[in-house]
């Protein structure tokens, strides 16, 4: 942005400088992409910000209480991004969406530890309450209202701050953690997603210092009067049901657990009908169509080609301006051939649309118009998109299927029966084989036998072709600050056909004069217009973008139409690349690296409980999370990629962090004295407004992300949806399995 900005100011002084008549006129500008990219993540983060205000009154029905927690949200963003100034990262559409799927796991900690003083303020132990009645308050029936304890207050918050203080932390470490396998990414992928995890973490990092220190500190100052507990509307009934099914659960243990086991059973079975691709496909707002003609076209073929289909695309009411470029094999950044036209297509926002109802409709449309114009291969795509495809594979598609041998007419043959069978197949569009022969070709060889009857070398023959029709340098002409190369070359007439060139003169060593056609074979042949290669190999690409079906079955379809149909010589293979290849490499990595830090996260949980057993139970939380997620997405109709990946990685942080707060209550209860059923009972019964309070903030700041419409909402809405939906099962089963295979796990500690 700040790049497209700084051209625009420097814009006014090159048009001065320009003749009359010469104006300079954008016609593609990615600025516009970006602010409504911002536009969409910042309305989420502040749509998602006043949800949490309202599920932090209903639940505490506190107003000092809730703007407690709710100042850890400005603070930690705020740190987050003065880290991220500080360090050069640009708030982007993923740096920013790091921040929005963070915008409910910040508020966590605090609303654990101001849970905690609320609870502490409000309701202390009751071993202690006929002593403080009769000895502070002076027989009060309110032995803790702010009258009698006007030098215990502060205290009262300490202790209780101490208390969750190490669970707060590990709990915020462990989300922290949890993301780690984000900076292990590598190419596309991790461009695209290590913005987002530096945010995150950055921004817990900030909230745990908020829950540790600002929070105990500032309430301090707000509860000096005390605080007098008002009952939620919301948590009466919630309570009452919680109560009623947790002593049911307890006698039912085998039946929770079954009914779990069966959850997560049918989870599994849904994996393989979720379909997998690497990330969906952002709406850029912008079309890009590739025109490949003929390799024989020529230069004003191609104009006069463009200039049509220009104006048939103008017929288009959806249609704001179109622009074409001319293939040009001199540009270094983006070498073509003259028989491919590119096309940018500005289109109007969707809902001011009338002929199709999205952009794949419309390309329909569009393709069916243009299609008048006979030998013509269309292929439909955006500006970003086609410059990512052909960075990640150097072909302008999603998916690339690359050939491999050494003879380049039977990489043809076997090219050829690949793209018809790929077009054959059920959501592939725009298939087409790049074009290895076809390409008219001036071929002069030399027949050296002649040649040394004359005594001519061959490199004079070469010679007297690249100086007669390329041209030699022969100085430049210099004009005040320009300078102009001058060449020399032959008279167009006497350079223009075969004959003429045949006609061409050598001279031999012996003084004879000898016709270029004497001594060389001078013909127009039919050629490849280039040989590509990959790994020194010889290579033939057949692209195909996806529509209407995920990445991973189209290619495990074709991979095995092409084992079976296409019989491939020996030395001759197949390779899919694309955005098949990054989604692969990323899987793959993923598989790696998230088993280490859920092992990680297992350590720590021993390092804050001292217990296998229950850190092991805790871990519970993680196939429990799964079970919601992998559903959300079966039912959404969306596919499993990389956005919907990091999205269980988010998942596992704030479900373990339940996990946490609810096994320390009851490992607080039995320490106290109580007996094991009692201990359970009670410290899940205490839990259940902080579990809730946590999950629910953190569904609902994902929220505004999930409905979002957007530039932009398409790569963040897969993550939201595996958190919302995997939140919600969790939550649910959280809040009764553990409490039910608490005393299995906990042996050890109960006996201590």
């Amino acid at each position: 942005k700040a790049t497209i900005d700084g051209i625009k100011d420097r814009l006014p002084a090159i048009q001065t400088a320009l003749p009359e008549g010469v104006t300079l006129q954008p016609f593609y500008d990615q600025s516009d992409l970006v602010d409504q990219a911002v536009a969409t993540v910042s309305k989420a983060l502040l749509e998602a910000f006043v949800l949490i205000v309202v599920v932090l009154v209903l639940f505490l029905l506190n107003l000092r209480a809730a703007l407690l927690v709710l100042i850890s949200v400005p603070i930690s963003i705020g740190l987050a991004l003065m880290a991220m100034a500080n360090w050069g990262i640009s708030a982007n559409l993923m740096s920013l969406g790091g921040l929005a799927i963070a915008i409910g796991m910040m508020v966590d900690g605090s609303v654990v530890m101001m849970e905690h003083i609320f609870s502490h303020l409000t309701r202390p132990d009751a071993d202690h309450r006929e002593q403080i009645k009769e000895e502070i308050a002076g027989g009060s029936p309110t032995p803790f209202d702010a009258a009698h304890d006007s030098h215990g207050m502060a205290l009262r918050i300490q202790e209780a701050a101490k208390e969750v203080g190490r669970p707060v932390f590990f709990a915020v470490m462990i989300i922290i953690i949890v993301f780690t396998p984000l900076f292990t990414l590598e190419g596309v992928e991790g461009k695209l997603f290590q913005p987002m995890a530096i945010s995150i973490v950055l921004a817990m990092l900030a909230s745990l210092v908020v829950a540790l220190v600002v929070v105990p500190a500032l309430a301090t100052y707000l509860f000096k009067r005390g605080v007098k507990e008002r009952e939620s509307p919301i948590m009466r009934p919630l309570a009452a049901l919680y109560r009623w099914s947790l002593g049911a659960a307890l006698k039912q243990r085998w039946l929770v657990v079954g009914t779990a086991l069966a959850l997560f059973g049918g989870a599994l079975a849904l994996v393989p009908l979720l379909g997998t691709e690497f990330v969906p496909e952002l709406e850029e707002g912008t079309m890009n169509i590739r025109v490949t003609l003929a390799p024989s076209s020529s230069l004003q073929t191609s104009l006069d080609v463009a200039q049509k289909l220009e104006r048939q695309l103008m017929t288009f009411p959806e249609v704001l301006y179109v622009s074409s470029r001319i293939g040009r094999a001199e540009i270094g950044g983006d070498p073509e051939p003259v028989s491919n036209v590119e096309i940018f297509v500005g289109l109007k926002p969707v809902h001011e649309w009338v002929s199709a109802p999205d952009r794949k409709a419309l390309q329909v449309l569009m393709e069916k118009k243009m299609s008048l114009h006979p030998g013509l291969l269309f292929s439909f795509s955006q500006p970003i998109a086609t410059r990512v495809d052909e960075l990640l594979s150097g072909v302008k598609a999603q998916l690339a299927i690359k050939l491999f041998g050494a003879d380049l007419d039977m990489l043809a043959k076997k090219g050829s029966e690949i793209e018809a069978m790929v077009k054959t197949v059920q959501g592939t569009r725009g298939v087409a084989m790049e074009q290895i022969e076809g390409e008219a070709q001036l071929v002069i060889r030399p027949d050296r036998d002649v040649l040394a009857r004359y005594g001519i070398p061959v490199a004079q023959v070469m010679d007297l072709v690249s100086d007669a029709i390329g041209g030699v340098s022969a100085g430049q002409v210099i004009n005040g600050n320009e300078r102009y190369d001058i060449y020399v070359r032959l008279a167009k007439p006497y350079r223009d056909n075969v004959e003429a060139i045949r006609s061409l003169i050598l001279q031999a060593p012996n003084g004879a004069w000898v016709k270029l056609g004497d001594v060389a074979h001078v013909a127009i042949e039919s050629g490849p217009p280039q040989i590509r290669r990959d790994d020194v190999q010889r290579r033939v690409v057949i692209q195909a973008n996806v529509e209407g079906r995920d990445m991973g079955g189209l290619v495990a379809e074709l991979q095995q139409r092409i084992d079976n149909d296409i019989d491939l010589p020996p030395g001759y293979t197949v390779v899919f690349g694309g955005q098949f290849e990054n989604q692969q490499r990323a899987q793959a990595r993923l598989m790696i690296v998230v088993p280490l830090s859920l092992g990680l996260i297992f350590l720590l949980l021993y390092f804050a409980f001292n217990s296998v057993g229950q850190a092991a139970l805790i871990m519970i939380n993680v196939p429990l999370a799964l079970i919601g997620g992998i559903v959300a997405l079966y039912i959404s109709g969306q596919y499993l990629s990389v956005p919907g990946s990091i999205g269980f990685i988010a998942l596992f942080g704030v479900a373990v962090l339940n996990g946490v707060v609810m096994v320390n209550a009851i490992n607080q209860r039995l320490t106290g004295g109580n007996d094991a059923h009692t201990a359970i009972f009670e410290g899940a019964l205490s839990r259940l407004r902080p579990v809730l309070m946590t999950a629910s903030i953190a569904a609902l700041g994902l929220i505004p992300m999930l409905l979002a419409s957007g530039v932009g909402s398409e790569v963040q809405r897969p993550l939201a949806t595996v958190v919302v939906g995997g939140l919600a099962s969790s939550t649910l089963l959280t809040l009764f399995v553990l409490p039910v295979l608490y005393g299995v796990f906990s042996r050890g500690k109960m006996e201590q």
